[in-house]
């Protein structure tokens, strides 16, 4: 790849790991320009979603966000960057230009957005000779061109020195077809083009500032996500690819969630909503918290958006070095984080620390645990001599003026594990008993970090010889729990 001495000090390795757990094997392609030149407008239309948030106010994109996309029988993973302004006054403008000239050095084709309606100006003509520096090819787009007659005023933009400027409207689509044609015509050949799904999917949540984005990037090897002290600083959900434990497995970085009563601001309000998609596409969960404050009602309060949404779950108790040093023990930090939070107990919680990567490997083999959990099935059998024991270890509870008679049980779903039990009643089953089976099963079957659903139906049917009835004991067992 051709690059000047200015463009190599600024990707370091971080544009060779890109190409490698980021695009897949396919061609990548850049969006970058000035902020608010409508990058993530674009790449939500070329996406075919709204996967980067986009609004007015400059600066709102700050990590890279990747997304597969189809053009004219080609697949491609599109990038959008945060903007290049040099010298910008925000705090972590420098970061945010090194993440996307990071970007342009992993790429194949560079899509540089101009804002038509802001027209040319001296930073523009800097952004774009750099990124010529770097030597990747270049498509130039002027965006916001919302109709024939308003591209007269944007002739201007030769001035850049492009032979063919497309003129685009990436909020209506106008332009986009064309532009993505020559995009394709500047692809490289390559041999395979299918991108294969990943084995697992796990997505980061936490509160604002717990360690996710230090996490992700120690995780991925390399500095995917910006990290800062400021918090907030994620916004868009962040993919990275990488290998562990002979799986392909996809991590997703997500914006902090806060207090409802905290959530201030258009932006934030897209963020907390996007983490929450963000659930909803993930496998397995981790939990970020700082266990330097312990867990608090916010994080259980998202453990239990995670378990509502039905998805595995690993508790990763960051910053443990600062909480080892206020004189926290791992056992009694697990014991009452359980008996405050009953339902956190099937999660397995892992320390670590983000800052000097201590216990960070062993995330991914507990959350590859949790996942295989969360797809398990069973046999019938199995968990009709489960259940038989678990009866034989405790009787079933009187309902009213009613025993409770569990006759058979089945999965019926998974991920999570879905059990149905026959019985004689379907209503009010004491809530003991039934966390009495939830333990159970969950033990019996081996399974952590994944919820497990018990439904019971109601039936009239005698129980069958062999069944769970027959299983469960002597003539004087059964007569003792009559009596």
């Amino acid at each position: 790849m051709r690059q000047s001495p200015r463009a190599r000090f600024q990707l370091g390795t971080q544009g060779v790991e890109a190409r490698r757990l980021l695009a897949e094997g396919l061609p990548a392609v850049v969006l970058v320009g000035r902020v608010n030149a409508g990058k993530s407008t674009l790449f939500n239309r070329i996406a075919g979603g709204h996967r980067a948030i986009t609004s007015s106010i400059p600066g709102t994109t700050r990590d890279l966000n990747l997304a597969r996309a189809d053009h004219e029988g080609r697949s491609f993973v599109v990038i959008d960057s945060g903007g290049l302004e040099f010298g910008g006054r925000e705090q972590m403008s420098e970061r945010i230009l090194a993440e996307a000239l990071g970007a342009v050095g992993a790429a194949d084709v560079v899509v540089f957005v101009l804002d038509g309606k802001a027209g040319l100006a001296d930073a523009d003509r800097e952004a774009v000779a750099i990124v010529r520096e770097i030597g990747c090819p270049l498509v130039m787009a002027v965006n916001k061109v919302d109709s024939a007659a308003q591209e007269s005023a944007a002739a201007e933009f030769y001035e850049l020195g492009a032979e063919k400027l497309y003129f685009i409207s990436a909020a209506h689509g106008r332009g986009v077809t064309e532009l993505l044609d020559e995009v394709v015509t500047r692809m490289p050949a390559r041999e395979d083009e299918t991108a294969a799904a990943p084995d697992l999917k796990l997505a980061l949540l936490g509160r604002p500032n717990v360690g996710k984005s230090s996490l992700l990037n120690r995780l991925s090897g390399f500095e995917r996500a910006i990290v800062d002290s400021l918090p907030g600083t994620t916004r868009d959900p962040v993919d990275a690819r990488l290998s562990a434990g002979g799986r392909d497995v996809l991590l997703i970085d997500t914006a902090g969630i806060r207090r409802p009563t905290r959530v201030a601001g258009e932006l934030e309000h897209h963020s907390v909503g996007r983490a929450i998609e963000t659930i909803r596409r993930a496998d397995v969960v981790l939990l970020v918290i700082d266990a330097s404050e312990d867990i608090t009602d916010q994080d259980a309060r998202l453990a239990r958006l995670v378990d509502t949404n039905d998805r595995a779950m690993v508790v990763v108790c960051n910053k443990w070095d600062a909480a080892a040093k206020q004189g926290s023990k791992v056992r009694t930090f697990v014991s009452d984080a359980t008996e405050r939070y009953p339902f956190l107990s099937y999660a397995a919680m892992i320390f670590t620390s983000a800052l000097n990567g201590d216990g960070v490997n062993g995330i991914i083999p507990a959350a590859i645990r949790a996942g295989d959990s969360w797809r398990s099935t069973f046999n019938t059998s199995r968990l009709n001599r489960i259940l038989a024991a678990a009866q034989a270890a405790m009787d079933p509870p009187l309902v009213g003026r009613r025993r409770l008679n569990l006759m058979y049980v089945t999965q019926v779903g998974t991920a999570p594990p879905r059990l149905a039990f026959f019985a004689n009643l379907e209503r009010d089953i004491p809530a003991h008993y039934v966390r009495f089976l939830e333990t159970r099963f969950r033990n019996d079957l081996g399974l952590v970090g994944t919820p497990l659903r018990l439904n019971f139906r109601r039936t009239g049917r005698t129980p069958a010889i062999g069944s769970t009835e027959a299983l469960r004991g002597t003539s004087k067992d059964r007569r003792r729990r009559q009596s």
